[in-house]
């Protein structure tokens, strides 16, 4: 059946997001041929991109007693009715995408199913078979793309991610799936470059921002680390998690003084917050304040009894206080989450040897020994020695 103009321009409008226009266009293409395919498919996907399901069905349900064999109409009905909580339509969008000839909705509509039941595996099938109908359909490939980000396959998720942010400038998500198969691949530099063009072209997005801060902090770009989380607090003013970003960055550049402030106004907004509290102490030690460092960190392990961080922190400051006593009763309560962790089990080596406990020291300086941490490793060598292990 050739496609009616009014199909063509209602398909135009309908790509813009102008969903009721295009509805009406079709409904005009309609009344001069109420047989028209084209427009009564056109109406369903206006509907369902305007969010309006029963709409939607009625109108597929039109097209179905016109094409009894659309598998578009059946698997969008089926995809409704699924929502409704009708558990036997999962097996219709099944069946639907495995018939011969079936269209790129068909696939994408199970695959979206799949993924929200965490069906990786099958769901990226279906949009790999969504994709055969649409190579360059952006939504489906970017689904595709990030379903194998999931399953830990980058190189594969690399060029559909690529494709999918070259073929929509106007979309942001494509982009920060872009940047994030870049860095897994090891082109952090480039995955760096791509985030600061994202979010240069959409300055109001906080999920590049924090992308951009989580990426920025990894690479040692802290320059920019710092200017995206200044731009989260200026988005987000009264979060709490930007100022701890903004002071950490902060930190890293070894500004302290801009720090500390930052640091002290998260943990007065958030008193149950250990992070805050560990930033700010590790400014305190490199001041050379210890004594009124400890007291923070007694907070921060108090608050969080289990966290390697601030535990292995403040048995530091205990160690070299010669307190081997009390590091000894903060590591062990923090070795019980987390056994294997190689810094609490060094430390802990080292305050049962500052106590005299060599022989307790043994099997903690064994563990600390298969650390892939060069000089973590070198130390608990050397202390294996000591302790006669």
């Amino acid at each position: 059946m050739a496609t009616s103009k009014a199909a063509v321009e209602g398909a135009h409008l309908m790509k813009s997001g102008l969903f009721d226009a295009a509805i009406k266009t079709f409904e005009r293409g309609l009344s001069a041929d109420p047989k028209d395919q084209h427009c009564w498919v056109g109406i369903g996907r206006a509907q369902m991109g305007a969010g309006r399901q029963e709409q939607a069905r009625t109108a597929f349900q039109k097209l179905l007693a016109l094409d009894p064999a659309n598998t578009e109409a059946q698997s969008t009905i089926a995809l409704i009715e699924l929502g409704q909580g009708r558990e036997e339509a999962l097996q219709t969008l099944k069946d639907v995408s495995a018939r011969e000839g079936a269209g790129f909705f068909e696939h994408y509509n199970l695959g979206n199913v799949l993924q929200d039941r965490g069906a990786w595996d099958e769901a990226e099938a279906a949009y790999e078979r969504a994709l055969t109908v649409e190579p360059n359909n952006v939504f489906a490939l970017t689904e595709s793309g990030l379903m194998a980000l999931n399953r830990g396959d980058p190189q594969t998720a690399l060029p559909k991610l690529k494709k999918a942010a070259e073929l929509a400038p106007r979309e942001w998500v494509p982009r920060q799936a872009w940047a994030r198969a870049l860095s897994r691949v090891g082109q952090v530099g480039q995955a760096l470059a791509v985030l600061i063009g994202a979010v240069d072209a959409f300055p109001g997005e906080v999920s590049l921002y924090l992308e951009l801060f989580d990426l920025a902090m990894v690479a040692g770009a802290f320059d920019t680390a710092a200017k995206a989380a200044l731009e989260l607090r200026r988005l987000r003013p009264g979060d709490v998690q930007s100022t701890y970003r903004h002071g950490l960055a902060l930190f890293m550049l070894g500004k302290l003084d801009a720090a500390k402030p930052l640091f002290t106004e998260a943990m007065q907004k958030s008193p149950k917050a250990w992070e805050p509290r560990q930033a700010y102490a590790k400014c305190l030690v490199l001041e050379k304040n210890v004594a009124d460092a400890i007291p923070v960190l007694e907070e921060a392990v108090a608050l969080a009894p289990t966290q390697p961080g601030p535990v292995n922190d403040l048995a530091a400051l205990y160690l070299s206080k010669k307190q081997g006593a009390n590091a000894e009763r903060i590591l062990k309560a923090a070795l019980v989450d987390s056994p294997n962790d190689d810094a609490t089990n060094l430390n802990l080596a080292l305050a049962y040897v500052q106590q005299g406990k060599k022989a307790q020291a043994r099997s903690h300086v064994a563990l600390a020994l298969q650390s892939s941490d060069a000089d973590l490793k070198a130390q608990a060598a050397r202390l294996k020695k000591q302790v006669g292990a």
